[in-house]
């Protein structure tokens, strides 16, 4: 398959910015221990960077959503990404025990990972083994029935965040649709690239949008934080529509990004994108390594989290290079 810069790009910007995110946890969670200063930085930086998931799903949508339906391929798809996530489990498992000292309750084995970031391969096996339906649907709807299935999607998902804000349930969701925004990215991303062309908002207005959206959602954590002196992420989560929007509009900017770019920039793209799904699943394992040597927080946020996520994105690029390079342990890499 050609590869697609822009695309490609997306990803690198997405998998810098997820291992941000997870520093900025190690800070964010030791609140009230750190000054409000440092949670306030860990906060904005935490907002900027929650697009990096939503973006991950839309490129995927983009890539696959509008294909030929194709069974046995979407078999064959599923069952390999269920290897490599059952090797992944294993792996943190015998990790976390053995070097963290952590306990596992398999009892949750269909929804809590043995590291909480493998969340994401959860996910996505979800819409891979149903890709051949979500094919079948998307290249027989009209624009008309793709707009309102994303109002039905803003219904279910965004009203059902807001629902839990009062503490009520809904015990029949929208058949098909259900609360399941991972699907709503993968869809989105679909859309927003094929109907690039249409979109008529300016870019600096679209810009404009993504920061107020991430700013808002940065200072409300912290106003809520800080009432209750104790860390609150309910704003960070997916479902919400203001990172909802901030993910749309970066994803748009990415798009309008000029192609006339530096040929080293270029090759770092197409190196980091190709190492990126290692980046992710790996790249636990030197925060971990660094939570457990270093207290993180004692350093000042607006340097600590370029850091230390400088550190464990070359660490963990450096160590996939290398995995790739070994015969049947790549096939756990890509």
């Amino acid at each position: 398959m050609q590869r697609n810069f822009y695309l490609d790009q997306m990803r690198v910007i997405s998998c810098i910015m997820v291992v941000a995110i997870h520093v900025c946890n190690i800070y964010n969670r030791a609140f009230p221990d750190i000054s409000q200063i440092d949670y306030g930085v860990a906060a904005l930086i935490n907002s900027f960077s929650r697009i990096s998931v939503p973006v991950f799903f839309m490129i995927n949508g983009a890539l696959m959503a509008g294909r030929e339906p194709n069974l046995q391929k979407s078999l064959r798809r599923f069952f390999k990404y269920l290897i490599i996530t059952i090797f992944w489990f294993i792996f943190y498992f015998l990790w976390t025990r053995l070097y963290l000292n952590k306990t596992y309750d398999f009892h949750d084995i269909l929804t809590v990972p043995t590291s909480k970031h493998l969340w994401f391969l959860y996910a996505f096996l979800s819409i891979y083994l149903a890709l051949p339906l979500i094919q079948t649907l998307i290249i027989n709807l009209s624009d008309k029935i793709i707009y309102y299935m994303f109002v039905l999607f803003a219904v279910s998902v965004f009203g059902g965040y807001i629902l839990d804000f009062v503490k009520v349930s809904v015990k029949y969701p929208i058949a098909i649709i259900s609360e399941n925004q991972y699907l709503f990215f993968f869809i989105l991303g679909y859309v927003l690239y094929n109907k690039k062309d249409k979109i008529n908002i300016k870019t600096r207005n679209i810009i404009l949008i993504f920061v107020l959206c991430c700013i808002a959602v940065a200072f409300l954590t912290m106003a809520i934080s800080f009432a209750q002196n104790t860390h609150e992420e309910v704003l960070f989560q997916y479902r919400n529509p203001m990172l909802v929007l901030a993910s749309m509009s970066a994803f748009i900017i990415m798009l309008r990004i000029p192609k006339s770019i530096p040929q080293a920039w270029e090759k770092f793209v197409c190196h980091v994108s190709d190492n990126s799904f290692g980046i992710y699943v790996f790249h636990a394992v030197f925060l971990n390594i660094l939570d457990k040597k270093i207290n993180m927080p004692n350093i000042p946020a607006w340097f600590g989290i370029l850091l230390f996520a400088a550190i464990i994105f070359i660490l963990s690029d450096i160590s996939v290079h290398i995995f790739r390079k070994i015969k049947y342990v790549n096939y756990f890499f890509k």
